[in-house]
C-alpha cells in the first residue's frame, strides 16, 4: 500500500526525494507583508508561525483551527490576521497555496485536512470571546470540515484539545508520537486521528456543549443503507460495502466530502462522485461496468452505491499468477500465463472501446481499478474521473506509470494506460515507465525474452509508448552488465553516490528517502542517512572524502535518532563511526544509546530502533576492542527484552526474528544456552503469525524488513538447532518463493538488495537462478540521472535515492558482498565466543 506521505516529497525540481522547498517563492499567502514590530514569524517546511512579543502560550489546551480551501485561504487569512494582531494571539498559518492544495488532495492526512489556521488561545475565557469574534468575520465561509475536530457552528472554525509546543513520547512499538501531557505529568499520544476525541480528563467547557450535541445529532437518518465493512479510506472519504435495507442487495457505497480530496484539476471528491454518477449512467447495459443503485446526500456528504462486482483485482490476480513470482517458472508456466494475460487484455481493450462509443473517457485505467471474476470476465471500477470524450480533457489524476503525459487528451489517456498495461502484465513495473523509451525497451526486451508474445502485440506496445507518444525524449537508460558483478558497475554507483552529495547541507549528506525527513534525525541514521551510505561505500572500497566523515562526526555529537536501535536509531551511527576509525566517538555515541535505553521506560525492543539493535551493535563493539562492558550491556539487554512483542509486527527489523537474532549472536558470543532457547521460541512465535490462515501475505514485504530479514535469522538458528524441521521448512520456502523478477523494488529493506544479501549467504545451486534473475532485474530500476551515472529508484518510485534501506547505497553494499564473500552487515556472522565470562 502506498505511503501517500511520498507524494509531499516529489519536488519538481529534482530527481531525487527531497524536503518540500522551505524559502519563499513569492507565492507565500502574507508575502510582503510583515507583522507589527516585536512579533516573530518564522516559516518551516508547511507553517509559518507567528509569535506576539512577550506570548504567555501554554504548552497545550483549546486551539482553534480555520478551515479553508485553496479559493478563500488568502481571504479567510487576511480576516483572521488583523483579529490576531490586535489580541495578541498566538497563530500559524500554511505558507502557500501549493501546500495548502497538497493537503487537501486526495492523498493528504484525513485529520489534518483543512487546517489552514490555527490560533492558541491562553485559556477557555480567550478561546470563546475568539469563537464568537471569529465568527461575525468569517462563519460561514464554505471550508472542508476538520475530521478530528468539534465544528463551531457552520464553520469554518474547529475546535481541538492539543499540544500547543511539540513534545514527543513514545509508542508501544518504539517510534516517537506527538504528546501532551495529563494532570499527573504523564506524556501521553497527542491523539489526531478522525474523529473528535478530547483527552479523558478534560472537561469540555459549557460553550462548547451545543456543538457537541449538534456534532452527535448528525446522523444517517432515513439511509436505506446497512454499511458491514469499510473498504478504504482516503481524504476525499470512504468506501464501503454495504446492504441495501430495501431488498437485501449487496452494494458498494462511496462517500464523498465537500471540498476535500482535490485532485490536480482542482475537483473536489463530490465533483468525482458527480462525475462517476455521469459514467455509469452512460454505460448501463454493459456487462464490464457495474450498474448504479442510487445518489444521495446525507449528514452533508454524498454517497453513490452501485452494485457489489465479486472479482479480485487484476494488480493481486498478476502478483498471484505470473510465473516471476511463483515457484514455477518454466517455459510451460510463461506460456500458461500469457495465453491468460492476453486472454484479460482483450476484454480490457474491448471494454475500453465500448466506453469509448458511449463518449466516456475512463481517466484512470490501471490494474487495481480492473476487478476479474472466476470465469476471467473483466469489471471496471473507480470511473470518478471520467470525461466525456468531446471534452478532451487531460488526466486529472492517475496512478504511477499509468498517468498519461500531460500532453495527451481525451481517448488518447486511455489509450496510453492501456498500452502501458500490456506491458506491465509481463513485466510488473509500471513505475519505470515515466522514466522514458529507453527503460521502457529495457522492460519489453525482458519480457519478449521471457514470454511467447505475439509480433503485433510487442510493435503495439513500441508505437504505443514510443517517444512521439512520450514527448519530448528523455534517456534514463543504463547499460546493466550481465551478472551484475564487474568492479565497473560498484565504482560507477558509488561515483553516483557521492556526486550526489550535499555536504553544504545541514538536515542531510545524501539524498535518500523521504524518511530523511520523517523520522528524528533520519538524515543522519543508518537506514536513511549518512551513516548508512558512508559504510555502504566504505565496504566497497570506496575513498570517501573527509568532509563526509565529518558531516557525521558533528552530526552524531547531537543526534538523538528514533530510538538506541541500530536501523534509525544511535546504535548504527555508533557502529559505522567505529568502522570508519573513530572508535571514542563511537563509544560515546553508544554509551548515549544505553544511557537512553536505561532512561526511557517504553523505550522499543526491535532491532531498527530499540533494545536489539543496539544489543547486535554492542556485541559487534565488544568484539572490535570495545571490552567486555559492553558484552556485559548486551546482557542486561537481553533480560530487558519483553516477553511479547509489538502488536501487528513480524520480521527481522520490527518483530520477533529481531529479538532472536539478536540472542542468537549474545549465545554464540557466551554460551548460555537459555540464550538460545529463547532465541528459538522468538522465531516461532513470528512462524506462527506467518503460518496463520488469517495472515496476509502481501504485507509481507521482500528483503530485510521481510522475507529476507526473517530467512536471514532462521539460518542462523539453524546450526545450532540443525534438527528443527520446522525453522529449515520455513527459511527454505521464504526463500523459495521470492523469485527474481517480479514486482519488487531495488532497495536493502525492502526489495532486492535485501534478497541478494539472504541468497548470497551459502547460495545453493537451486537458488542460483534465483539470485541471477535479481541481480538482471536490479538493472530494470537503474537511472542514469545524469550521462555516465548510475543512480536508482528509491521506494515507490517517484524518485530516486542513494541512501543505504532504499536506494543506491544498499545496492552497493550486496553487490559487494557478492563480489568478495564478506558479510555485509555485523549480524550476518556468528558472534566470536566471549574472551571473558560474564555472569
Amino acid at each position: 500500500m502506498l505511503d501517500t506521505r511520498f507524494i509531499n516529497f516529489c519536488r519538481a525540481d529534482t530527481l531525487f526525494y527531497d524536503a518540500p522547498a522551505t524559502e519563499s517563492t513569492g507565492q507565500d499567502f502574507r508575502e510582503g507583508r510583515p507583522l507589527p514590530e516585536g512579533w516573530t514569524a518564522t516559516r518551516g517546511q508547511e507553517w509559518t508561525v507567528c509569535v506576539p512579543p512577550d506570548s504567555r502560550t501554554p504548552d497545550q489546551g483549546w486551539k482553534i483551527h480555520v478551515a479553508a480551501s485553496p479559493g478563500n485561504a488568502a481571504e479567510l487569512l487576511d480576516a483572521v490576521v488583523p483579529y490576531c494582531v490586535e489580541h495578541r494571539l498566538m497563530f500559524k498559518y500554511i505558507s502557500d497555496p501549493e501546500t495548502l492544495g497538497r493537503r487537501g488532495s486526495k492523498y493528504g492526512d484525513r485529520s489534518a485536512s483543512g487546517k489552514f489556521i490555527t490560533l492558541y488561545p491562553v485559556d477557555e475565557t480567550e478561546l470563546e470571546r475568539a469563537l464568537n469574534d471569529l465568527e461575525e468575520l468569517v462563519g460561514g465561509t464554505p471550508a472542508p470540515s476538520i475530521l478530528s475536530d468539534l465544528r463551531w457552528r457552520e464553520g469554518p472554525l474547529h475546535v481541538r484539545y492539543g499540544g500547543f509546543v511539540l513534545k514527543t513520547t513514545r509508542l508501544k512499538d518504539g517510534t516517537l508520537a506527538p504528546a501532551i501531557t495529563t494532570p499527573d505529568g504523564e506524556l501521553v499520544p497527542d491523539e489526531r486521528r478522525p474523529g473528535f476525541h478530547p483527552p479523558s480528563w478534560v472537561e469540555i467547557p459549557p460553550f462548547l456543549q451545543a456543538a457537541l450535541a449538534e456534532r452527535r445529532a448528525r446522523t444517517l437518518a432515513d439511509f436505506p443503507f446497512r454499511v458491514h465493512k469499510a473498504l478504504h479510506f482516503s481524504n476525499g472519504g470512504g468506501v464501503y460495502r454495504a446492504v441495501d435495507k430495501r431488498d437485501g442487495t449487496e452494494v458498494l457505497l462511496k462517500e464523498a466530502r465537500p471540498l476535500a480530496g482535490l485532485d490536480a484539476a482542482g475537483d473536489d471528491a463530490v465533483t468525482r462522485l458527480e462525475r462517476e454518477h455521469w459514467a455509469l449512467s452512460r454505460l448501463a447495459g454493459l456487462s464490464s461496468v457495474p450498474a448504479l443503485r442510487d445518489v444521495r446526500r446525507g449528514n452533508e456528504h454524498h454517497f453513490l452505491a452501485r452494485d457489489y462486482v465479486e472479482g479480485t483485482p487484476l494488480t493481486e490476480l498478476v502478483r498471484t499468477r505470473h510465473p516471476y513470482g511463483s515457484t514455477d517458472n518454466s517455459a510451460r508456466a510463461r506460456a500458461e500465463y500469457t495465453a491468460w494475460a492476453l486472454h484479460i487484455l482483450d476484454q480490457v481493450a474491448a471494454g475500453i472501446d465500448a466506453m469509448h462509443e458511449r463518449g466516456v473517457v475512463f481517466g484512470d485505467l490501471h490494474p487495481g481499478n480492473i476487478l476479474v471474476g472466476e470465469d476471467d470476465t473483466v469489471a471496471f471500477i473507480d470511473l470518478e474521473t471520467a470525461t466525456p470524450t468531446e471534452e478532451e480533457r487531460p488526466q486529472a489524476m492517475g496512478s504511477l506509470g499509468f498517468r498519461a503525459p500531460d500532453h495527451l487528451r481525451g481517448k488518447a489517456v486511455d489509450l496510453f494506460a492501456l498500452d502501458v498495461l500490456r506491458l506491465t502484465l509481463f513485466v510488473p513495473m509500471p513505475h519505470v515507465v515515466p522514466w522514458g523509451t529507453e527503460k521502457i525497451r529495457t522492460l519489453l526486451d525482458a519480457a519478449v525474452r521471457d514470454f511467447p508474445l505475439p509480433a503485433a502485440f510487442v510493435e503495439q506496445i513500441r508505437r504505443g509508448l514510443g517517444d512521439d507518444v512520450l514527448g519530448a525524449r528523455t534517456d534514463y537508460g543504463v547499460t546493466w552488465p550481465a551478472g551484475a558483478r564487474d568492479t565497473v558497475l560498484t565504482s560507477a554507483i558509488a561515483a553516483s553516490i557521492l556526486d550526489a552529495a550535499t555536504p553544504e547541507r545541514d538536515d542531510r549528506l545524501y539524498p535518500g528517502d523521504v524518511m530523511q525527513f520523517v523520522l528524528a534525525d533520519g538524515g543522519v541514521t543508518f537506514a536513511y542517512g549518512a551513516a548508512g551510505v558512508l559504510w555502504a561505500l566504505h565496504r566497497a572500497g570506496t575513498e570517501v572524502p573527509a568532509a563526509h566523515v565529518d558531516w557525521l562526526l558533528r552530526k552524531a555529537g547531537t543526534a538523538t535518532g528514533e530510538g538506541p536501535g541500530l536501523f534509525t536509531g544511535l546504535s548504527g551511527i555508533a557502529y559505522v563511526l567505529g568502522e570508519l576509525g573513530h572508535p571514542d566517538t563511537a563509544d560515546t555515541v553508544l554509551d548515549r544509546a544505553f544511557a537512553l535505553a536505561q532512561a526511557d521506560p517504553n523505550v522499543g525492543s526491535t532491532v531498527a530502533n530499540g533494545l536489539s539493535g543496539l544489543g547486535l551493535a554492542a556485541l559487534h563493539r565488544a568484539g572490535a576492542g570495545g571490552g567486555d562492558r559492553y558484552l556485559r550491556k548486551a546482557v542486561e539487554l537481553a533480560d530487558r527484552l519483553p516477553d511479547t512483542p509489538a502488536p501487528n509486527r513480524i520480521g527481522l527489523l520490527n518483530g520477533r526474528c529481531g529479538h532472536a537474532l539478536f540472542l542468537i549472536r549474545l549465545y554464540e558470543a557466551t554460551g548460555d544456552a537459555r540464550l538460545l532457547d529463547r532465541a528459538v521460541e522468538e522465531l516461532r512465535g513470528d512462524l506462527d503469525l506467518l503460518e496463520d490462515p488469517r495472515f496476509d501475505e502481501r504485507f509481507l514485504t521482500s528483503g530485510l524488513d521481510g522475507s529476507a530479514g526473517i530467512a536471514i535469522a532462521l539460518r542462523a538458528a539453524l546450526p545450532h538447532r540443525p534438527g528443527d524441521e520446522r525453522l529449515r521448512a520455513a527459511a527454505d520456502r521464504l526463500l523459495a518463493v521470492r523469485r527474481g523478477g517480479f514486482s519488487t523494488p531495488c532497495g536493502l529493506l525492502h526489495g532486492r538488495a535485501g534478497e541478494i544479501l539472504a541468497l548470497g549467504e551459502g547460495t545453493r545451486p537451486s537458488e542460483r537462478h534465483v539470485l541471477d534473475a535479481h541481480l538482471d532485474a536490479l538493472g530494470w530500476e537503474a537511472i542514469a540521472s545524469e550521462p555516465g551515472r548510475v543512480d536508482f529508484l528509491g521506494q515507490y518510485g517517484y524518485r530516486l535515492s542513494t541512501d543505504l534501506g532504499t536506494g543506491s547505497a544498499g545496492v552497493l553494499l550486496a553487490l559487494t558482498a557478492l563480489r568478495d564473500g564478506r558479510p555485509a552487515l555485523p549480524f550476518l556472522s556468528p558472534a566470536a565466543p566471549a574472551p571473558l565470562a560474564v555472569a
